[in-house]
């Protein structure tokens, strides 16, 4: 059955994909273990690098993100062991459920939704408990559009001997992230927001530091076993057979990308979220997250105002789909995902669309 797509996607992640990348998922396969497969492997693998700001391989799992988060628990923590979960969000309290499955005693440290997780706390976490190795939390926290300070945090874990692992699934090429410079020693991501491309390849780094890890935890692994990555990496092949259609996608939004220069890229989202938050706020909204992410815009809700309705009126009437919110916060925000290639024009008329639908429900409400 054929669908056709009633609307253009705002969301925060899969995201409105270009033409030209889904053009490229039109060419030839061509087979895995064969080297024009490599050539295209080793492509990708670079423009990830240059993405990650390291030096380190970056492994391409055909998963979504959360089968990265799930490689890395599988891959460095033993059952048994205490890790730490710093949270502020539905996606970071995925690590902490991950953790549990795999038989790991869970700290939390906990803010909530839609503040940021304070350094000053991680370290007195990290100083209370010198059993846990392993740190998890995120970057970007898609559920609140919060971003947390993993600069601060990757100095604090390294000078306490800790293994930082981050989600950047939401944030990555977007929200700063460097991956060497700032001792963050597993890095996650996926294919479907900040590089624009379909869902179904998700990617992860390790430092040398955690790699010694991976290589003694006793987990039994399979699939995420990140050491058949590694050895099937050596000679430009995954372990298993890949989305190989993605990989043409992937690698020329990577292109794109690593031509212009990842810290342009940052610059140039900087500059359009930091305006359409400016422009929420000419229309009275005020802002939910402490410390505000440049991939998505989370704006709260005025008591008596349920996004939902606004989700759905924008849906209806002008065919363009935003994001409710998750869990606690559903019908309390909106999500709007400027995540992939867009334009300030292109940004005003889906927040007129926005503004047109709160300003009825204001009516509607008797406000």
């Amino acid at each position: 059955m054929a669908i056709k797509p009633q609307y253009k996607l705002w969301t925060p992640g899969p995201v409105a994909v270009p033409r030209a990348y889904l053009h490229a998922l039109e060419q030839d396969l061509v087979y895995h273990r064969d080297e024009l497969f490599g050539k295209l492997l080793t492509s990708v693998v670079k423009g990830l690098q240059q993405v990650f700001l390291t030096k380190r391989p970056v492994y391409i799992l055909t998963a979504s993100g959360t089968g990265a988060m799930e490689s890395a628990v599988a891959n460095l923590v033993n059952p048994g062991e205490r890790v730490i979960v710093a949270h502020a969000g539905k996606f970071g309290e995925r690590w902490r459920e991950i953790n549990i499955r795999f038989g790991a005693y869970v700290d939390e440290l906990a803010r909530p939704y839609g503040e940021s997780i304070p350094p000053e706390e991680l370290e007195r976490k990290l100083k209370s408990n010198d059993a846990a190795r392993c740190v998890f939390t995120t970057l970007t926290e898609t559920s609140t559009g919060v971003t947390n300070d993993i600069r601060t945090f990757g100095e604090i874990c390294y000078r306490l001997n800790r293994i930082l692992i981050v989600d950047a699934i939401a944030g990555l090429g977007i929200d700063e992230l460097q991956m060497d410079a700032w001792h963050v020693d597993v890095v996650i991501g996926g294919s479907q927001k900040g590089l624009a491309c379909p869902p179904g390849l998700a990617f992860i780094a390790v430092s040398e530091k955690a790699w010694v890890q991976v290589e003694k935890c006793r987990n039994n692994r399979f699939y995420f076993d990140l050491r058949q990555y590694q050895k099937f990496a050596e000679k430009g092949q995954t372990p298993w057979t890949p989305a190989i259609s993605l990989f043409y996608a992937l690698d020329l939004a990577l292109r794109k990308v690593t031509r212009k220069g990842i810290k342009k890229n940052w610059q140039e989202k900087a500059v359009l979220g930091k305006f359409v938050r400016s422009e929420v706020e000419k229309m009275g909204l005020a802002i939910f997250p402490q410390h505000p992410s440049n991939a998505l815009t989370v704006i709260k809700m005025p008591e008596g105002i349920d996004g939902t309705k606004i989700v759905d009126y924008c849906k209806r009437v002008h065919r363009i789909l935003i994001s409710n919110g998750q869990a606690e916060l559903r019908g309390k925000v909106v999500r709007i995902g400027h995540m992939a290639p867009t334009t300030k024009s292109e940004m005003k008329k889906v927040l007129r669309y926005f503004n047109e639908g709160y300003r009825k429900l204001v009516v509607l409400n008797g406000r």
